[in-house]
């Protein structure tokens, strides 16, 4: 007995050996009870199957077409793709199941490890003939313009509401890391709307400015291949390409020969943004006798609305004076707005709007 033991009250003791006998009833029968709650449970789980609870659960299947094509899904080679934006799981619950037969031709397809990759079919047909927009004829002398939109696909949201506003005969470009872009383009396709896909380029000041991964590189010779083809497999039906970026590539004759030899060889067109004053690619493309339509302006370096109208106004000029030109912008809320108001009245001032591949034989 210790010291401390001598000096406690005796009725103090007596409580303590009381409160001890008590844990010693009390711990097991709490023990007990949490056995009989885990087997309740696991039985509940396993003839029941509801995890939930009895909670009521609505459970939703979204499958998009032709899954090797889509943006949002991990490639055969290991290669990440980009994941949808937060907006995206709201945006995409409203879209329509759309066949795949929309939005591609399978004779237009190359099978390949990456995705399908455009060709022209055995029969001869040529996705820049197959895919592209049948607007209405336009009378002889009148002006016509070409307006493409791009950086379609990153942001559902955007996207959205770019081909909700945008009138039909404006020409769509879709970047490659989007997500669902297989859909979206089934989409564009229903409205037989003219897809783009755009090609990340090397800059100037690469990699400090940097398009994205699997950028063709002025110097990369056939690594760009690889690169090229990852790009073209993101979706299928479109019927031409365009830049993103791009400046170096495209003043560098020895790296635009191999693309716009490939892009010939699978029967698309390119679409030069006219970013680059010393783009070679209108002077390549007619060596090889491949397609290339260069852009007159770019519409929204400037996003402020009056400065977008002003760059419209300066597009139909030359419209006016040449018989066509050519306008780019990105899908800003400020320039889809824009360019949708525009396009909507420009017929009445004799200005007819046609998909970039009207202007091929231009």
């Amino acid at each position: 007995m210790s010291l401390n033991d001598l000096n406690q009250p005796l009725h103090k003791k007596a409580r303590e050996r009381a409160a001890r006998r008590r844990r010693a009833v009390v711990a097991p029968a709490l023990i007990g009870a949490a056995l009989v709650v885990a087997v309740v449970a696991a039985f509940w789980i396993a003839v029941v199957d509801d995890p939930e609870g009895g909670r009521a659960v609505a459970v939703a299947s979204i499958e998009d077409a032709l899954p090797a094509a889509t943006g949002s899904l991990a490639t055969e080679d290991g290669a990440p793709r980009a994941q949808p934006d937060d907006d995206a799981a709201t945006d995409l619950a409203a879209l329509p199941a759309i066949p795949p037969a929309v939005g591609a031709d399978p004779s237009l397809m190359e099978r390949t490890g990456l995705g399908p990759l455009p060709r022209i079919s055995p029969d001869g047909r040529r996705p820049r003939e197959v895919y592209a927009r049948r607007s209405a004829t336009v009378p002889e002398g009148v002006p016509r313009v070409v307006i493409v939109v791009g950086g379609l696909g990153l942001s559902q949201t955007a996207t959205q509401i770019a081909m909700d506003t945008l009138p039909d005969d404006i020409t769509l470009a879709f970047a490659p890391y989007g997500s669902s872009l297989q859909r979206w383009v089934s989409r564009a396709r229903q409205d037989y709307r003219e897809v783009l896909l755009q090609i990340p380029m090397e800059p100037n000041n690469y990699p400090q400015e940097n398009p994205g991964e699997h950028t063709l590189l002025a110097a990369d010779g056939g690594a760009n291949r690889q690169s090229l083809h990852w790009v073209l497999s993101r979706m299928a039906g479109y019927a031409g390409v365009m830049n993103h970026m791009g400046a170096r590539f495209t003043a560098e004759e020895a790296a635009l020969l191999p693309f716009l030899g490939e892009i010939g060889e699978r029967g698309l067109f390119f679409l030069d943004d006219g970013s680059s004053p010393r783009s070679q690619a209108s002077e390549v493309g007619e060596a090889l006798r491949v397609p290339v339509l260069t852009a007159d302006r770019r519409l929204d370096r400037s996003r402020v609305q009056a400065d977008i109208e002003g760059e419209l106004a300066a597009l139909e000029v030359i419209a006016r004076t040449r018989g066509l030109a050519v306008g780019v912008a990105s899908a800003f809320p400020t320039s889809v707005e824009t360019i949708a108001r525009w396009a909507r009245e420009a017929e009445s001032r004799g200005i007819f709007v046609v998909p970039a591949s009207a202007a091929l034989d231009s």
